[in-house]
Order: C-alpha cells, then structure tokens, then sequence
C-alpha cells in the first residue's frame, strides 16, 4: 500500500518512493484527472524529499512556462546548425589532408561527398524505419533521380546509405540521439527523437552536399553531379520538399531536372518544423464496438513495474517469491527493450517488439541476474557488457559466457504471457501475440535425462574425508576450508549429510524451523511444510521425512535442542543475515561449493548440490524401490497412474524408511564430535558475513 509524505506528490510502496503528481489542466492534449508517475529508484526519505521537491518545482516551472517551452523553432535550428557545422569541421580537415597528398583537385573526392550526402539526405526524408532498396519502383530513387542524382552513381548512395541505416539503428545511436536533445533541451519523446534523427542527417546532408568552397579546386565540369547537362535553374527547397511527399511521379527528363540541392542557396528564413512538445499522457485508442465507440484503455511503460505488482498479489500463494522476482526481472527487462524502440504504452507493443526481446536474449551476459551492478543497466548497456565478454573470451580462447539458456528463455516467455495476459485481462489494449518461432522447444524426456549427472555414493563420499568434519582452521568462510583440529556444527556440518541421504530441494532444508524437528516413537522426523521462514514449491512438496539414523548419530538432535535454546527460529541461523532478506539455499551453495571442489576436485560435477538429489533418486531406483515411493520422499507427483494420484496417499515413514536404507552408508567413518556452535550464533551476535543491502 503507498504511503505519502510531507512532501507533496511523494509516495511510498514498499521500501521504494514515487512521485506521483496530477498533469496540470494546462496541458490540454492529457486527459482530464491524468497522472505523472516515476519510480525514484530510491529508498532514503531523505533523499526522496530532495528530488521530489526539485520534480514539484520542475513542473510548477511547465504549468507557467508550458507556451514558451513549446516553442522549438530556436532549438530545433540551433541542432541542425550544431550537426550541420561538426560536419563542415570534420570534412574541412579531410579536404585539407586531400589537398596535402595532392588530391585537392580530384572530382572523386567530391563525388564521394556527394555520395555520402544524398545517402544521409534519404534518411532525412524517409526515416530510419523504412529500408529503401533504390531499385525499380522504389519512392527513395525517384526522389534522387527528381533532384537530378545520376544514375550511375545511385549503387554507390545504396552502399553508403545501407551503412548510415545500419548505425542509425545500431544500439547506441538512440542513446546519442538522447543526449544530443537533452543538450538542446528538447522533451525526450519518441516523436521527438524521430524528429531530431531526421534533423540530424539533415544537418550532415546540408555539410556534404555543400561543395562549392570545399572543392573550388575541381573542375565541376567533370562529374556527372555538376556538368553541364545539369538544369540551372534553382528549385526553393520547400518545393523539393513539398515534391517529396507527394505521390511520386516519373522521373523528369536528362534536361528538365533540378539542380541538386547542393549547389542552391539555402535562404536565411528557411520554415524550421517545430517538435511538437506537447506534453500528453499515453494515447488512448478506440476499438469499435456493437453499440458504441467504446474507449480501449493503454498502461504506460513507465508504469509496467507497478502492474506487475499487481500480479505478483494476485497470483498470491501460488506463486513462490523467487517466482515473483523473476517475473519483476522479465518486466523490466522488456520495458527496457520498449522505451529502447519507443514504445509508451501498452497500445503500441507490436509482435515485432517481442520478436526483439528474444534477440535481447542472445546477446546479454548469462548471469547478468547475479550482479547488482548488470540488473539496474538498459537493454542497450546489457548488450555491450555481453560484447566486451565476447571479445574477452576471443582473446583468451574460451567459451564466451552470453545469451541465456533455452530453458531460462522459456521460463521467461512464460513470465511474459503471464503478465501481458494480466493486462489484457484489465482491459489494458494489447495486440495478440505469439511465442511461436521464438520460444524453444521443451526438451524431450530422453534428452532430459542426460543432463544432469547423478553421482552415486562412491562420488560423493569424498566430501566427508574434508576439513568440515575431521577439523578445520577456523570458523571463518576460508579457514573451514584449510586442515585443522576444529569441528563446527552449523549448515555446513548437517546439510550436506540431509542432502545426501534425502535428495530435498535446496531451500526446503535451509529454511527449516526449529519446530520442523518432531519425535515419532522412538526415531525423529522432518516436517517439510511452509514456516515463517519459506514457502514450499507445489502442495506435494508438503511430506514427513525419517531423519537420517547417520545424523542422529553425529549429534542432530543435540544441535537442535541448542539452537532451540538460544531463541532462534531458523533451524540453521548462520544461512541468515540481519541486514537483508537473503535466500539460506543461495547462501549455503556459495559457502559450500568451493569446499565440494577442494574436495572432488576435477571430479567436481555441474549443478552441484542439485545432482545430489538426483544422486538419491537414481540409487534407490538401482536398488529396486518403486519410482512412486521415491516421487514421495523427493516431493514430487509421478503422473499416468490414477491409482498414485487420486486413490492412494503419499507413501508413510515405515515405507520411506524401508526404502532409504538401500541407500548406503557412507558417513561412517566421520566421528561425533562434541557438539560446537560458531562463536557468532552461540553469542547471538550478527553475521560476520552480512553487508548493507534493501532489506
């Protein structure tokens, strides 16, 4: 729920601030009672207070000013006049080395000017979106042959006009294209940023087709851009203008055509195309209906983050938290890729849009969700991050790390559908979509099962011959790792031997309660059920499970009596931080991983405390026991038999305990020690580990 401040327009959801302010009624293109609505990235108050008291000045300065702001005839002539003289500098230097290696009067030289410049005057005419061939029938080629452009010359304007779009459309170009209007204090909207790319090129088009001083050593009679078969007679550039939106003609005879633009003098009060800096809200389309027009609703990109807060409540205990992030990651990934290709709003996404998310996919590091500095980058700045990791691994001959999985590109298309159908489901509009083509396929059942390696207990006994359980250095992260004569019991000491001999999920057993621990007669079982501590993954991941007699053995119960003791909830505190709302199963496998490869070494297996899970499966399964009753100790549901889904109840403890002992023991040679506690979690103190972060 938001929570406001004192400061008007600031509000509060969750641990980040909003401003969120109401559109002035002087803005008279946004719908009455519309909204302004920016994340401020921020969790200080403080902080917030600043920025949305400048935000509130900000627009207070719009409400007064909004006729003087819209007003754009100065900067939009200031940016061509900027682009127009870069380009004069930079060709001034080009012609001047020409002239110092004795080609100052060379016509080539010109005519590659030339070249270059109708190439870019194209692209201000037509845009960046449109790919013109300059072929037969093509609109671009009867305006180069209107404005008197040879024809012998119109394959060397399709080769450098094919590189200017390929850069205009290159990832970073956006990017200039923003900074250059936010130096001339344009609003950064996508029309506008059209509209400045179109002055842009015109603005370099006006510098390479300007020829006569830079080239006063050629003789124009030469060149079949300037010779004299050319008309002379001027052509106002509002009437080429003018020419060229209007439905293209056949082209003017060899001698009725204009003299290209080049060599007219452009007048000192040339009509300058004003950006329309109106500010609107997101355009709201209408579809047609039986009765009536009946207005379709859109959502803003800008407002993607909150809408998928919506649908993360609504999906409530059917989707587990980690679903929930990944599901936020994808939104803002893909608003990203939106605002990237001008998209504001949710009536503009096209299947062309999606189609580019995909490609997003292939071309950003793979584990960019693990790096805080990565998951607050644009789609734009991800891409390059995965290109310096490409030229890494080419210099350094090894496999580069980018493009995510084929499974983690399904599960993200899932988290799409879910939160577009979340839109349109409220009304929002959306074009109908499809992941066909872009989705990959799921991998079939055979292929599956030769993907993860099962290790038996023969692979996995090494880890119990390591420092945790003969003696360690230390109780710090790097001294358990080194020869000593200290045994600790925490996560480390117990949880590789519940992993081993139960094969659980991951989080299942790092976020167990001190409760979850029961007597059953004479032997101890795990409650596996959702605590204050975690949820579970589906409703059959709800089970008991026989503690291990092996871990009884080395001190289980004790160490759970004694954490019980000193007040703590979670079975194993040292997984938990004070600071922040850590995942324990994260915690655990990066404390524990490199102890595995100290232990295995080059035997050491991919996924690594995964597989031991499958290591549980695959043993009881060569031991002989029914695939069911191994479904219900790993918490699954073995589907194709109604006799196991509908009519029977998961297998009892007697059963699973009958069944476990085919697995073999292969802890026996660790000795119990006296029960030790890490010094931190026996003193109640904070993790030496833990770190700032949003709690």
């Amino acid at each position: 729920m938001a929570v406001r401040h004192e400061v008007e327009n600031l509000i509060r959801r969750g641990n980040i601030f909003y401003w969120r302010a109401r559109v002035p009624a002087a803005f008279i293109h946004c719908r009455p009672g519309s909204r302004l609505s920016l994340s401020l990235h921020c969790s200080d108050h403080r902080k917030a207070q600043i920025i949305g008291r400048k935000l509130n000045t900000r627009l207070a300065e719009l409400k007064m000013n909004s006729k003087d702001i819209m007003t754009t005839k100065q900067q939009l002539q200031s940016l061509f006049e900027h682009e127009r003289d870069k380009e004069l500098e930079r060709l001034d230097d080009i012609s001047t080395m020409a002239k110092r290696n004795g080609r100052g009067g060379d016509v080539v030289e010109m005519e590659l000017d030339l070249e270059v410049g109708w190439a870019c005057q194209l692209l201000a005419k037509f845009g960046t979106r449109v790919k013109l061939s300059l072929e037969d029938g093509c609109a671009g080629l009867v305006y180069l042959m209107k404005n008197g452009v040879p024809i012998s010359h119109v394959d060397a304007i399709r080769a450098n006009y094919r590189g200017e779009l390929t850069t205009a459309r290159s990832a970073g170009f956006e990017d200039g294209i923003r900074r250059l209007i936010y130096h001339f204090e344009i609003d950064d909207t996508a029309t506008n940023r059209e509209r400045a790319t179109s002055k842009m090129f015109e603005g370099r088009a006006a510098a390479l087709l300007d020829i006569d001083e830079r080239h006063d050593l050629v003789d124009k009679s030469q060149s079949e851009f300037t010779g004299s078969g050319r008309a002379v007679s001027p052509v106002p550039a509002t009437q080429a203008a003018e020419n060229t939106a209007s439905d293209p003609g056949p082209p003017a005879s060899f001698h009725e055509r204009p003299l290209p633009t080049a060599l007219i003098a452009i007048p000192e009060e040339t009509e300058i195309t004003q950006l329309d800096l109106t500010p609107r809200a997101a355009v709201t389309k209408k579809s047609a209906s039986k009765a009536s027009e009946a207005e379709q609703r859109v959502v803003a990109v800008s407002d993607f983050e909150q809408e998928c807060e919506k649908l993360i409540a609504n999906m409530g205990d059917e989707w587990e938290p980690a679903t929930g992030r990944d599901a936020m990651a994808l939104v803002r990934m893909f608003k990203s890729v939106l605002i990237e290709h001008g998209v504001e709003h949710s009536g503009q996404i096209e299947q062309f849009h999606i189609g580019q998310l995909r490609q997003h996919f292939n071309h950003i590091p793979t584990n960019w969700g693990r790096s805080s500095r990565m998951r607050i980058m644009s789609a734009s700045e991800l891409r390059d991050e995965g290109a310096k990791l490409r030229l890494a691994a080419e210099a350094s001959g090894t496999e580069p790390k980018v493009g995510l999985a084929s499974t983690t590109i399904r599960k993200h298309f899932g988290n799409l559908q879910h939160f577009l159908k979340h839109l349109k489901g409220h009304g929002f509009e959306i074009e109908e979509w499809t992941f066909e083509g872009l989705r990959p396929r799921k991998p079939k059942a055979g292929e599956v099962r030769g993907k993860q390696f099962k290790p038996s207990p023969a692979d996995i006994a090494p880890i119990f011959s390591s420092p945790l359980y003969v003696g360690s250095h230390g109780h710090l992260r790097g001294k358990r790792r080194q020869p000593g004569k200290q045994v600790f019991h925490d996560s480390l000491y117990f949880l590789p031997i519940l992993y081993t001999y139960l094969g659980p999920r991951r989080k299942e057993f790092a976020g167990l309660h001190v409760n979850d621990i029961a007597k059953d007669g004479d032997s101890y079982v795990i409650i596996l059920r959702a605590n204050s501590i975690r949820g579970l993954k589906n409703e059959q991941s709800n089970r008991l499970l026989p503690v291990p007699e092996e871990l009884v053995r080395l001190g289980f119960i004790d160490y759970v009596q004694a954490i019980k003791q000193l007040g703590y909830e979670a079975l194993f505190p040292d997984l938990f931080s004070d600071k922040t709302d850590n995942d324990p199963g994260d915690r655990f496998y990066d404390t524990f991983v490199p102890i595995m490869q100290g232990a295995l070494g080059e035997k050491m297996w991919k996924r690594a405390i995964h597989a031991l899970r499958h290591g549980v499966a695959d043993t009881l399964k060569q031991a002989g026991v029914p695939t069911e009753v191994i479904d219900d100790i790993s918490g699954r549901l073995s589907e194709g038999s109604e006799t196991n889904t509908r009519y029977t109840n998961p297998a009892g403890l007697p059963l699973m305990r009958s069944a476990l002992k085919h697995y073999p023991v292969i802890t026996s040679g660790v000795e119990r020690q006296p029960l030790h506690l890490l010094p931190w979690i026996e003193n109640k103190q904070p993790p030496p580990w833990a770190r700032e972060g949003k709690k």
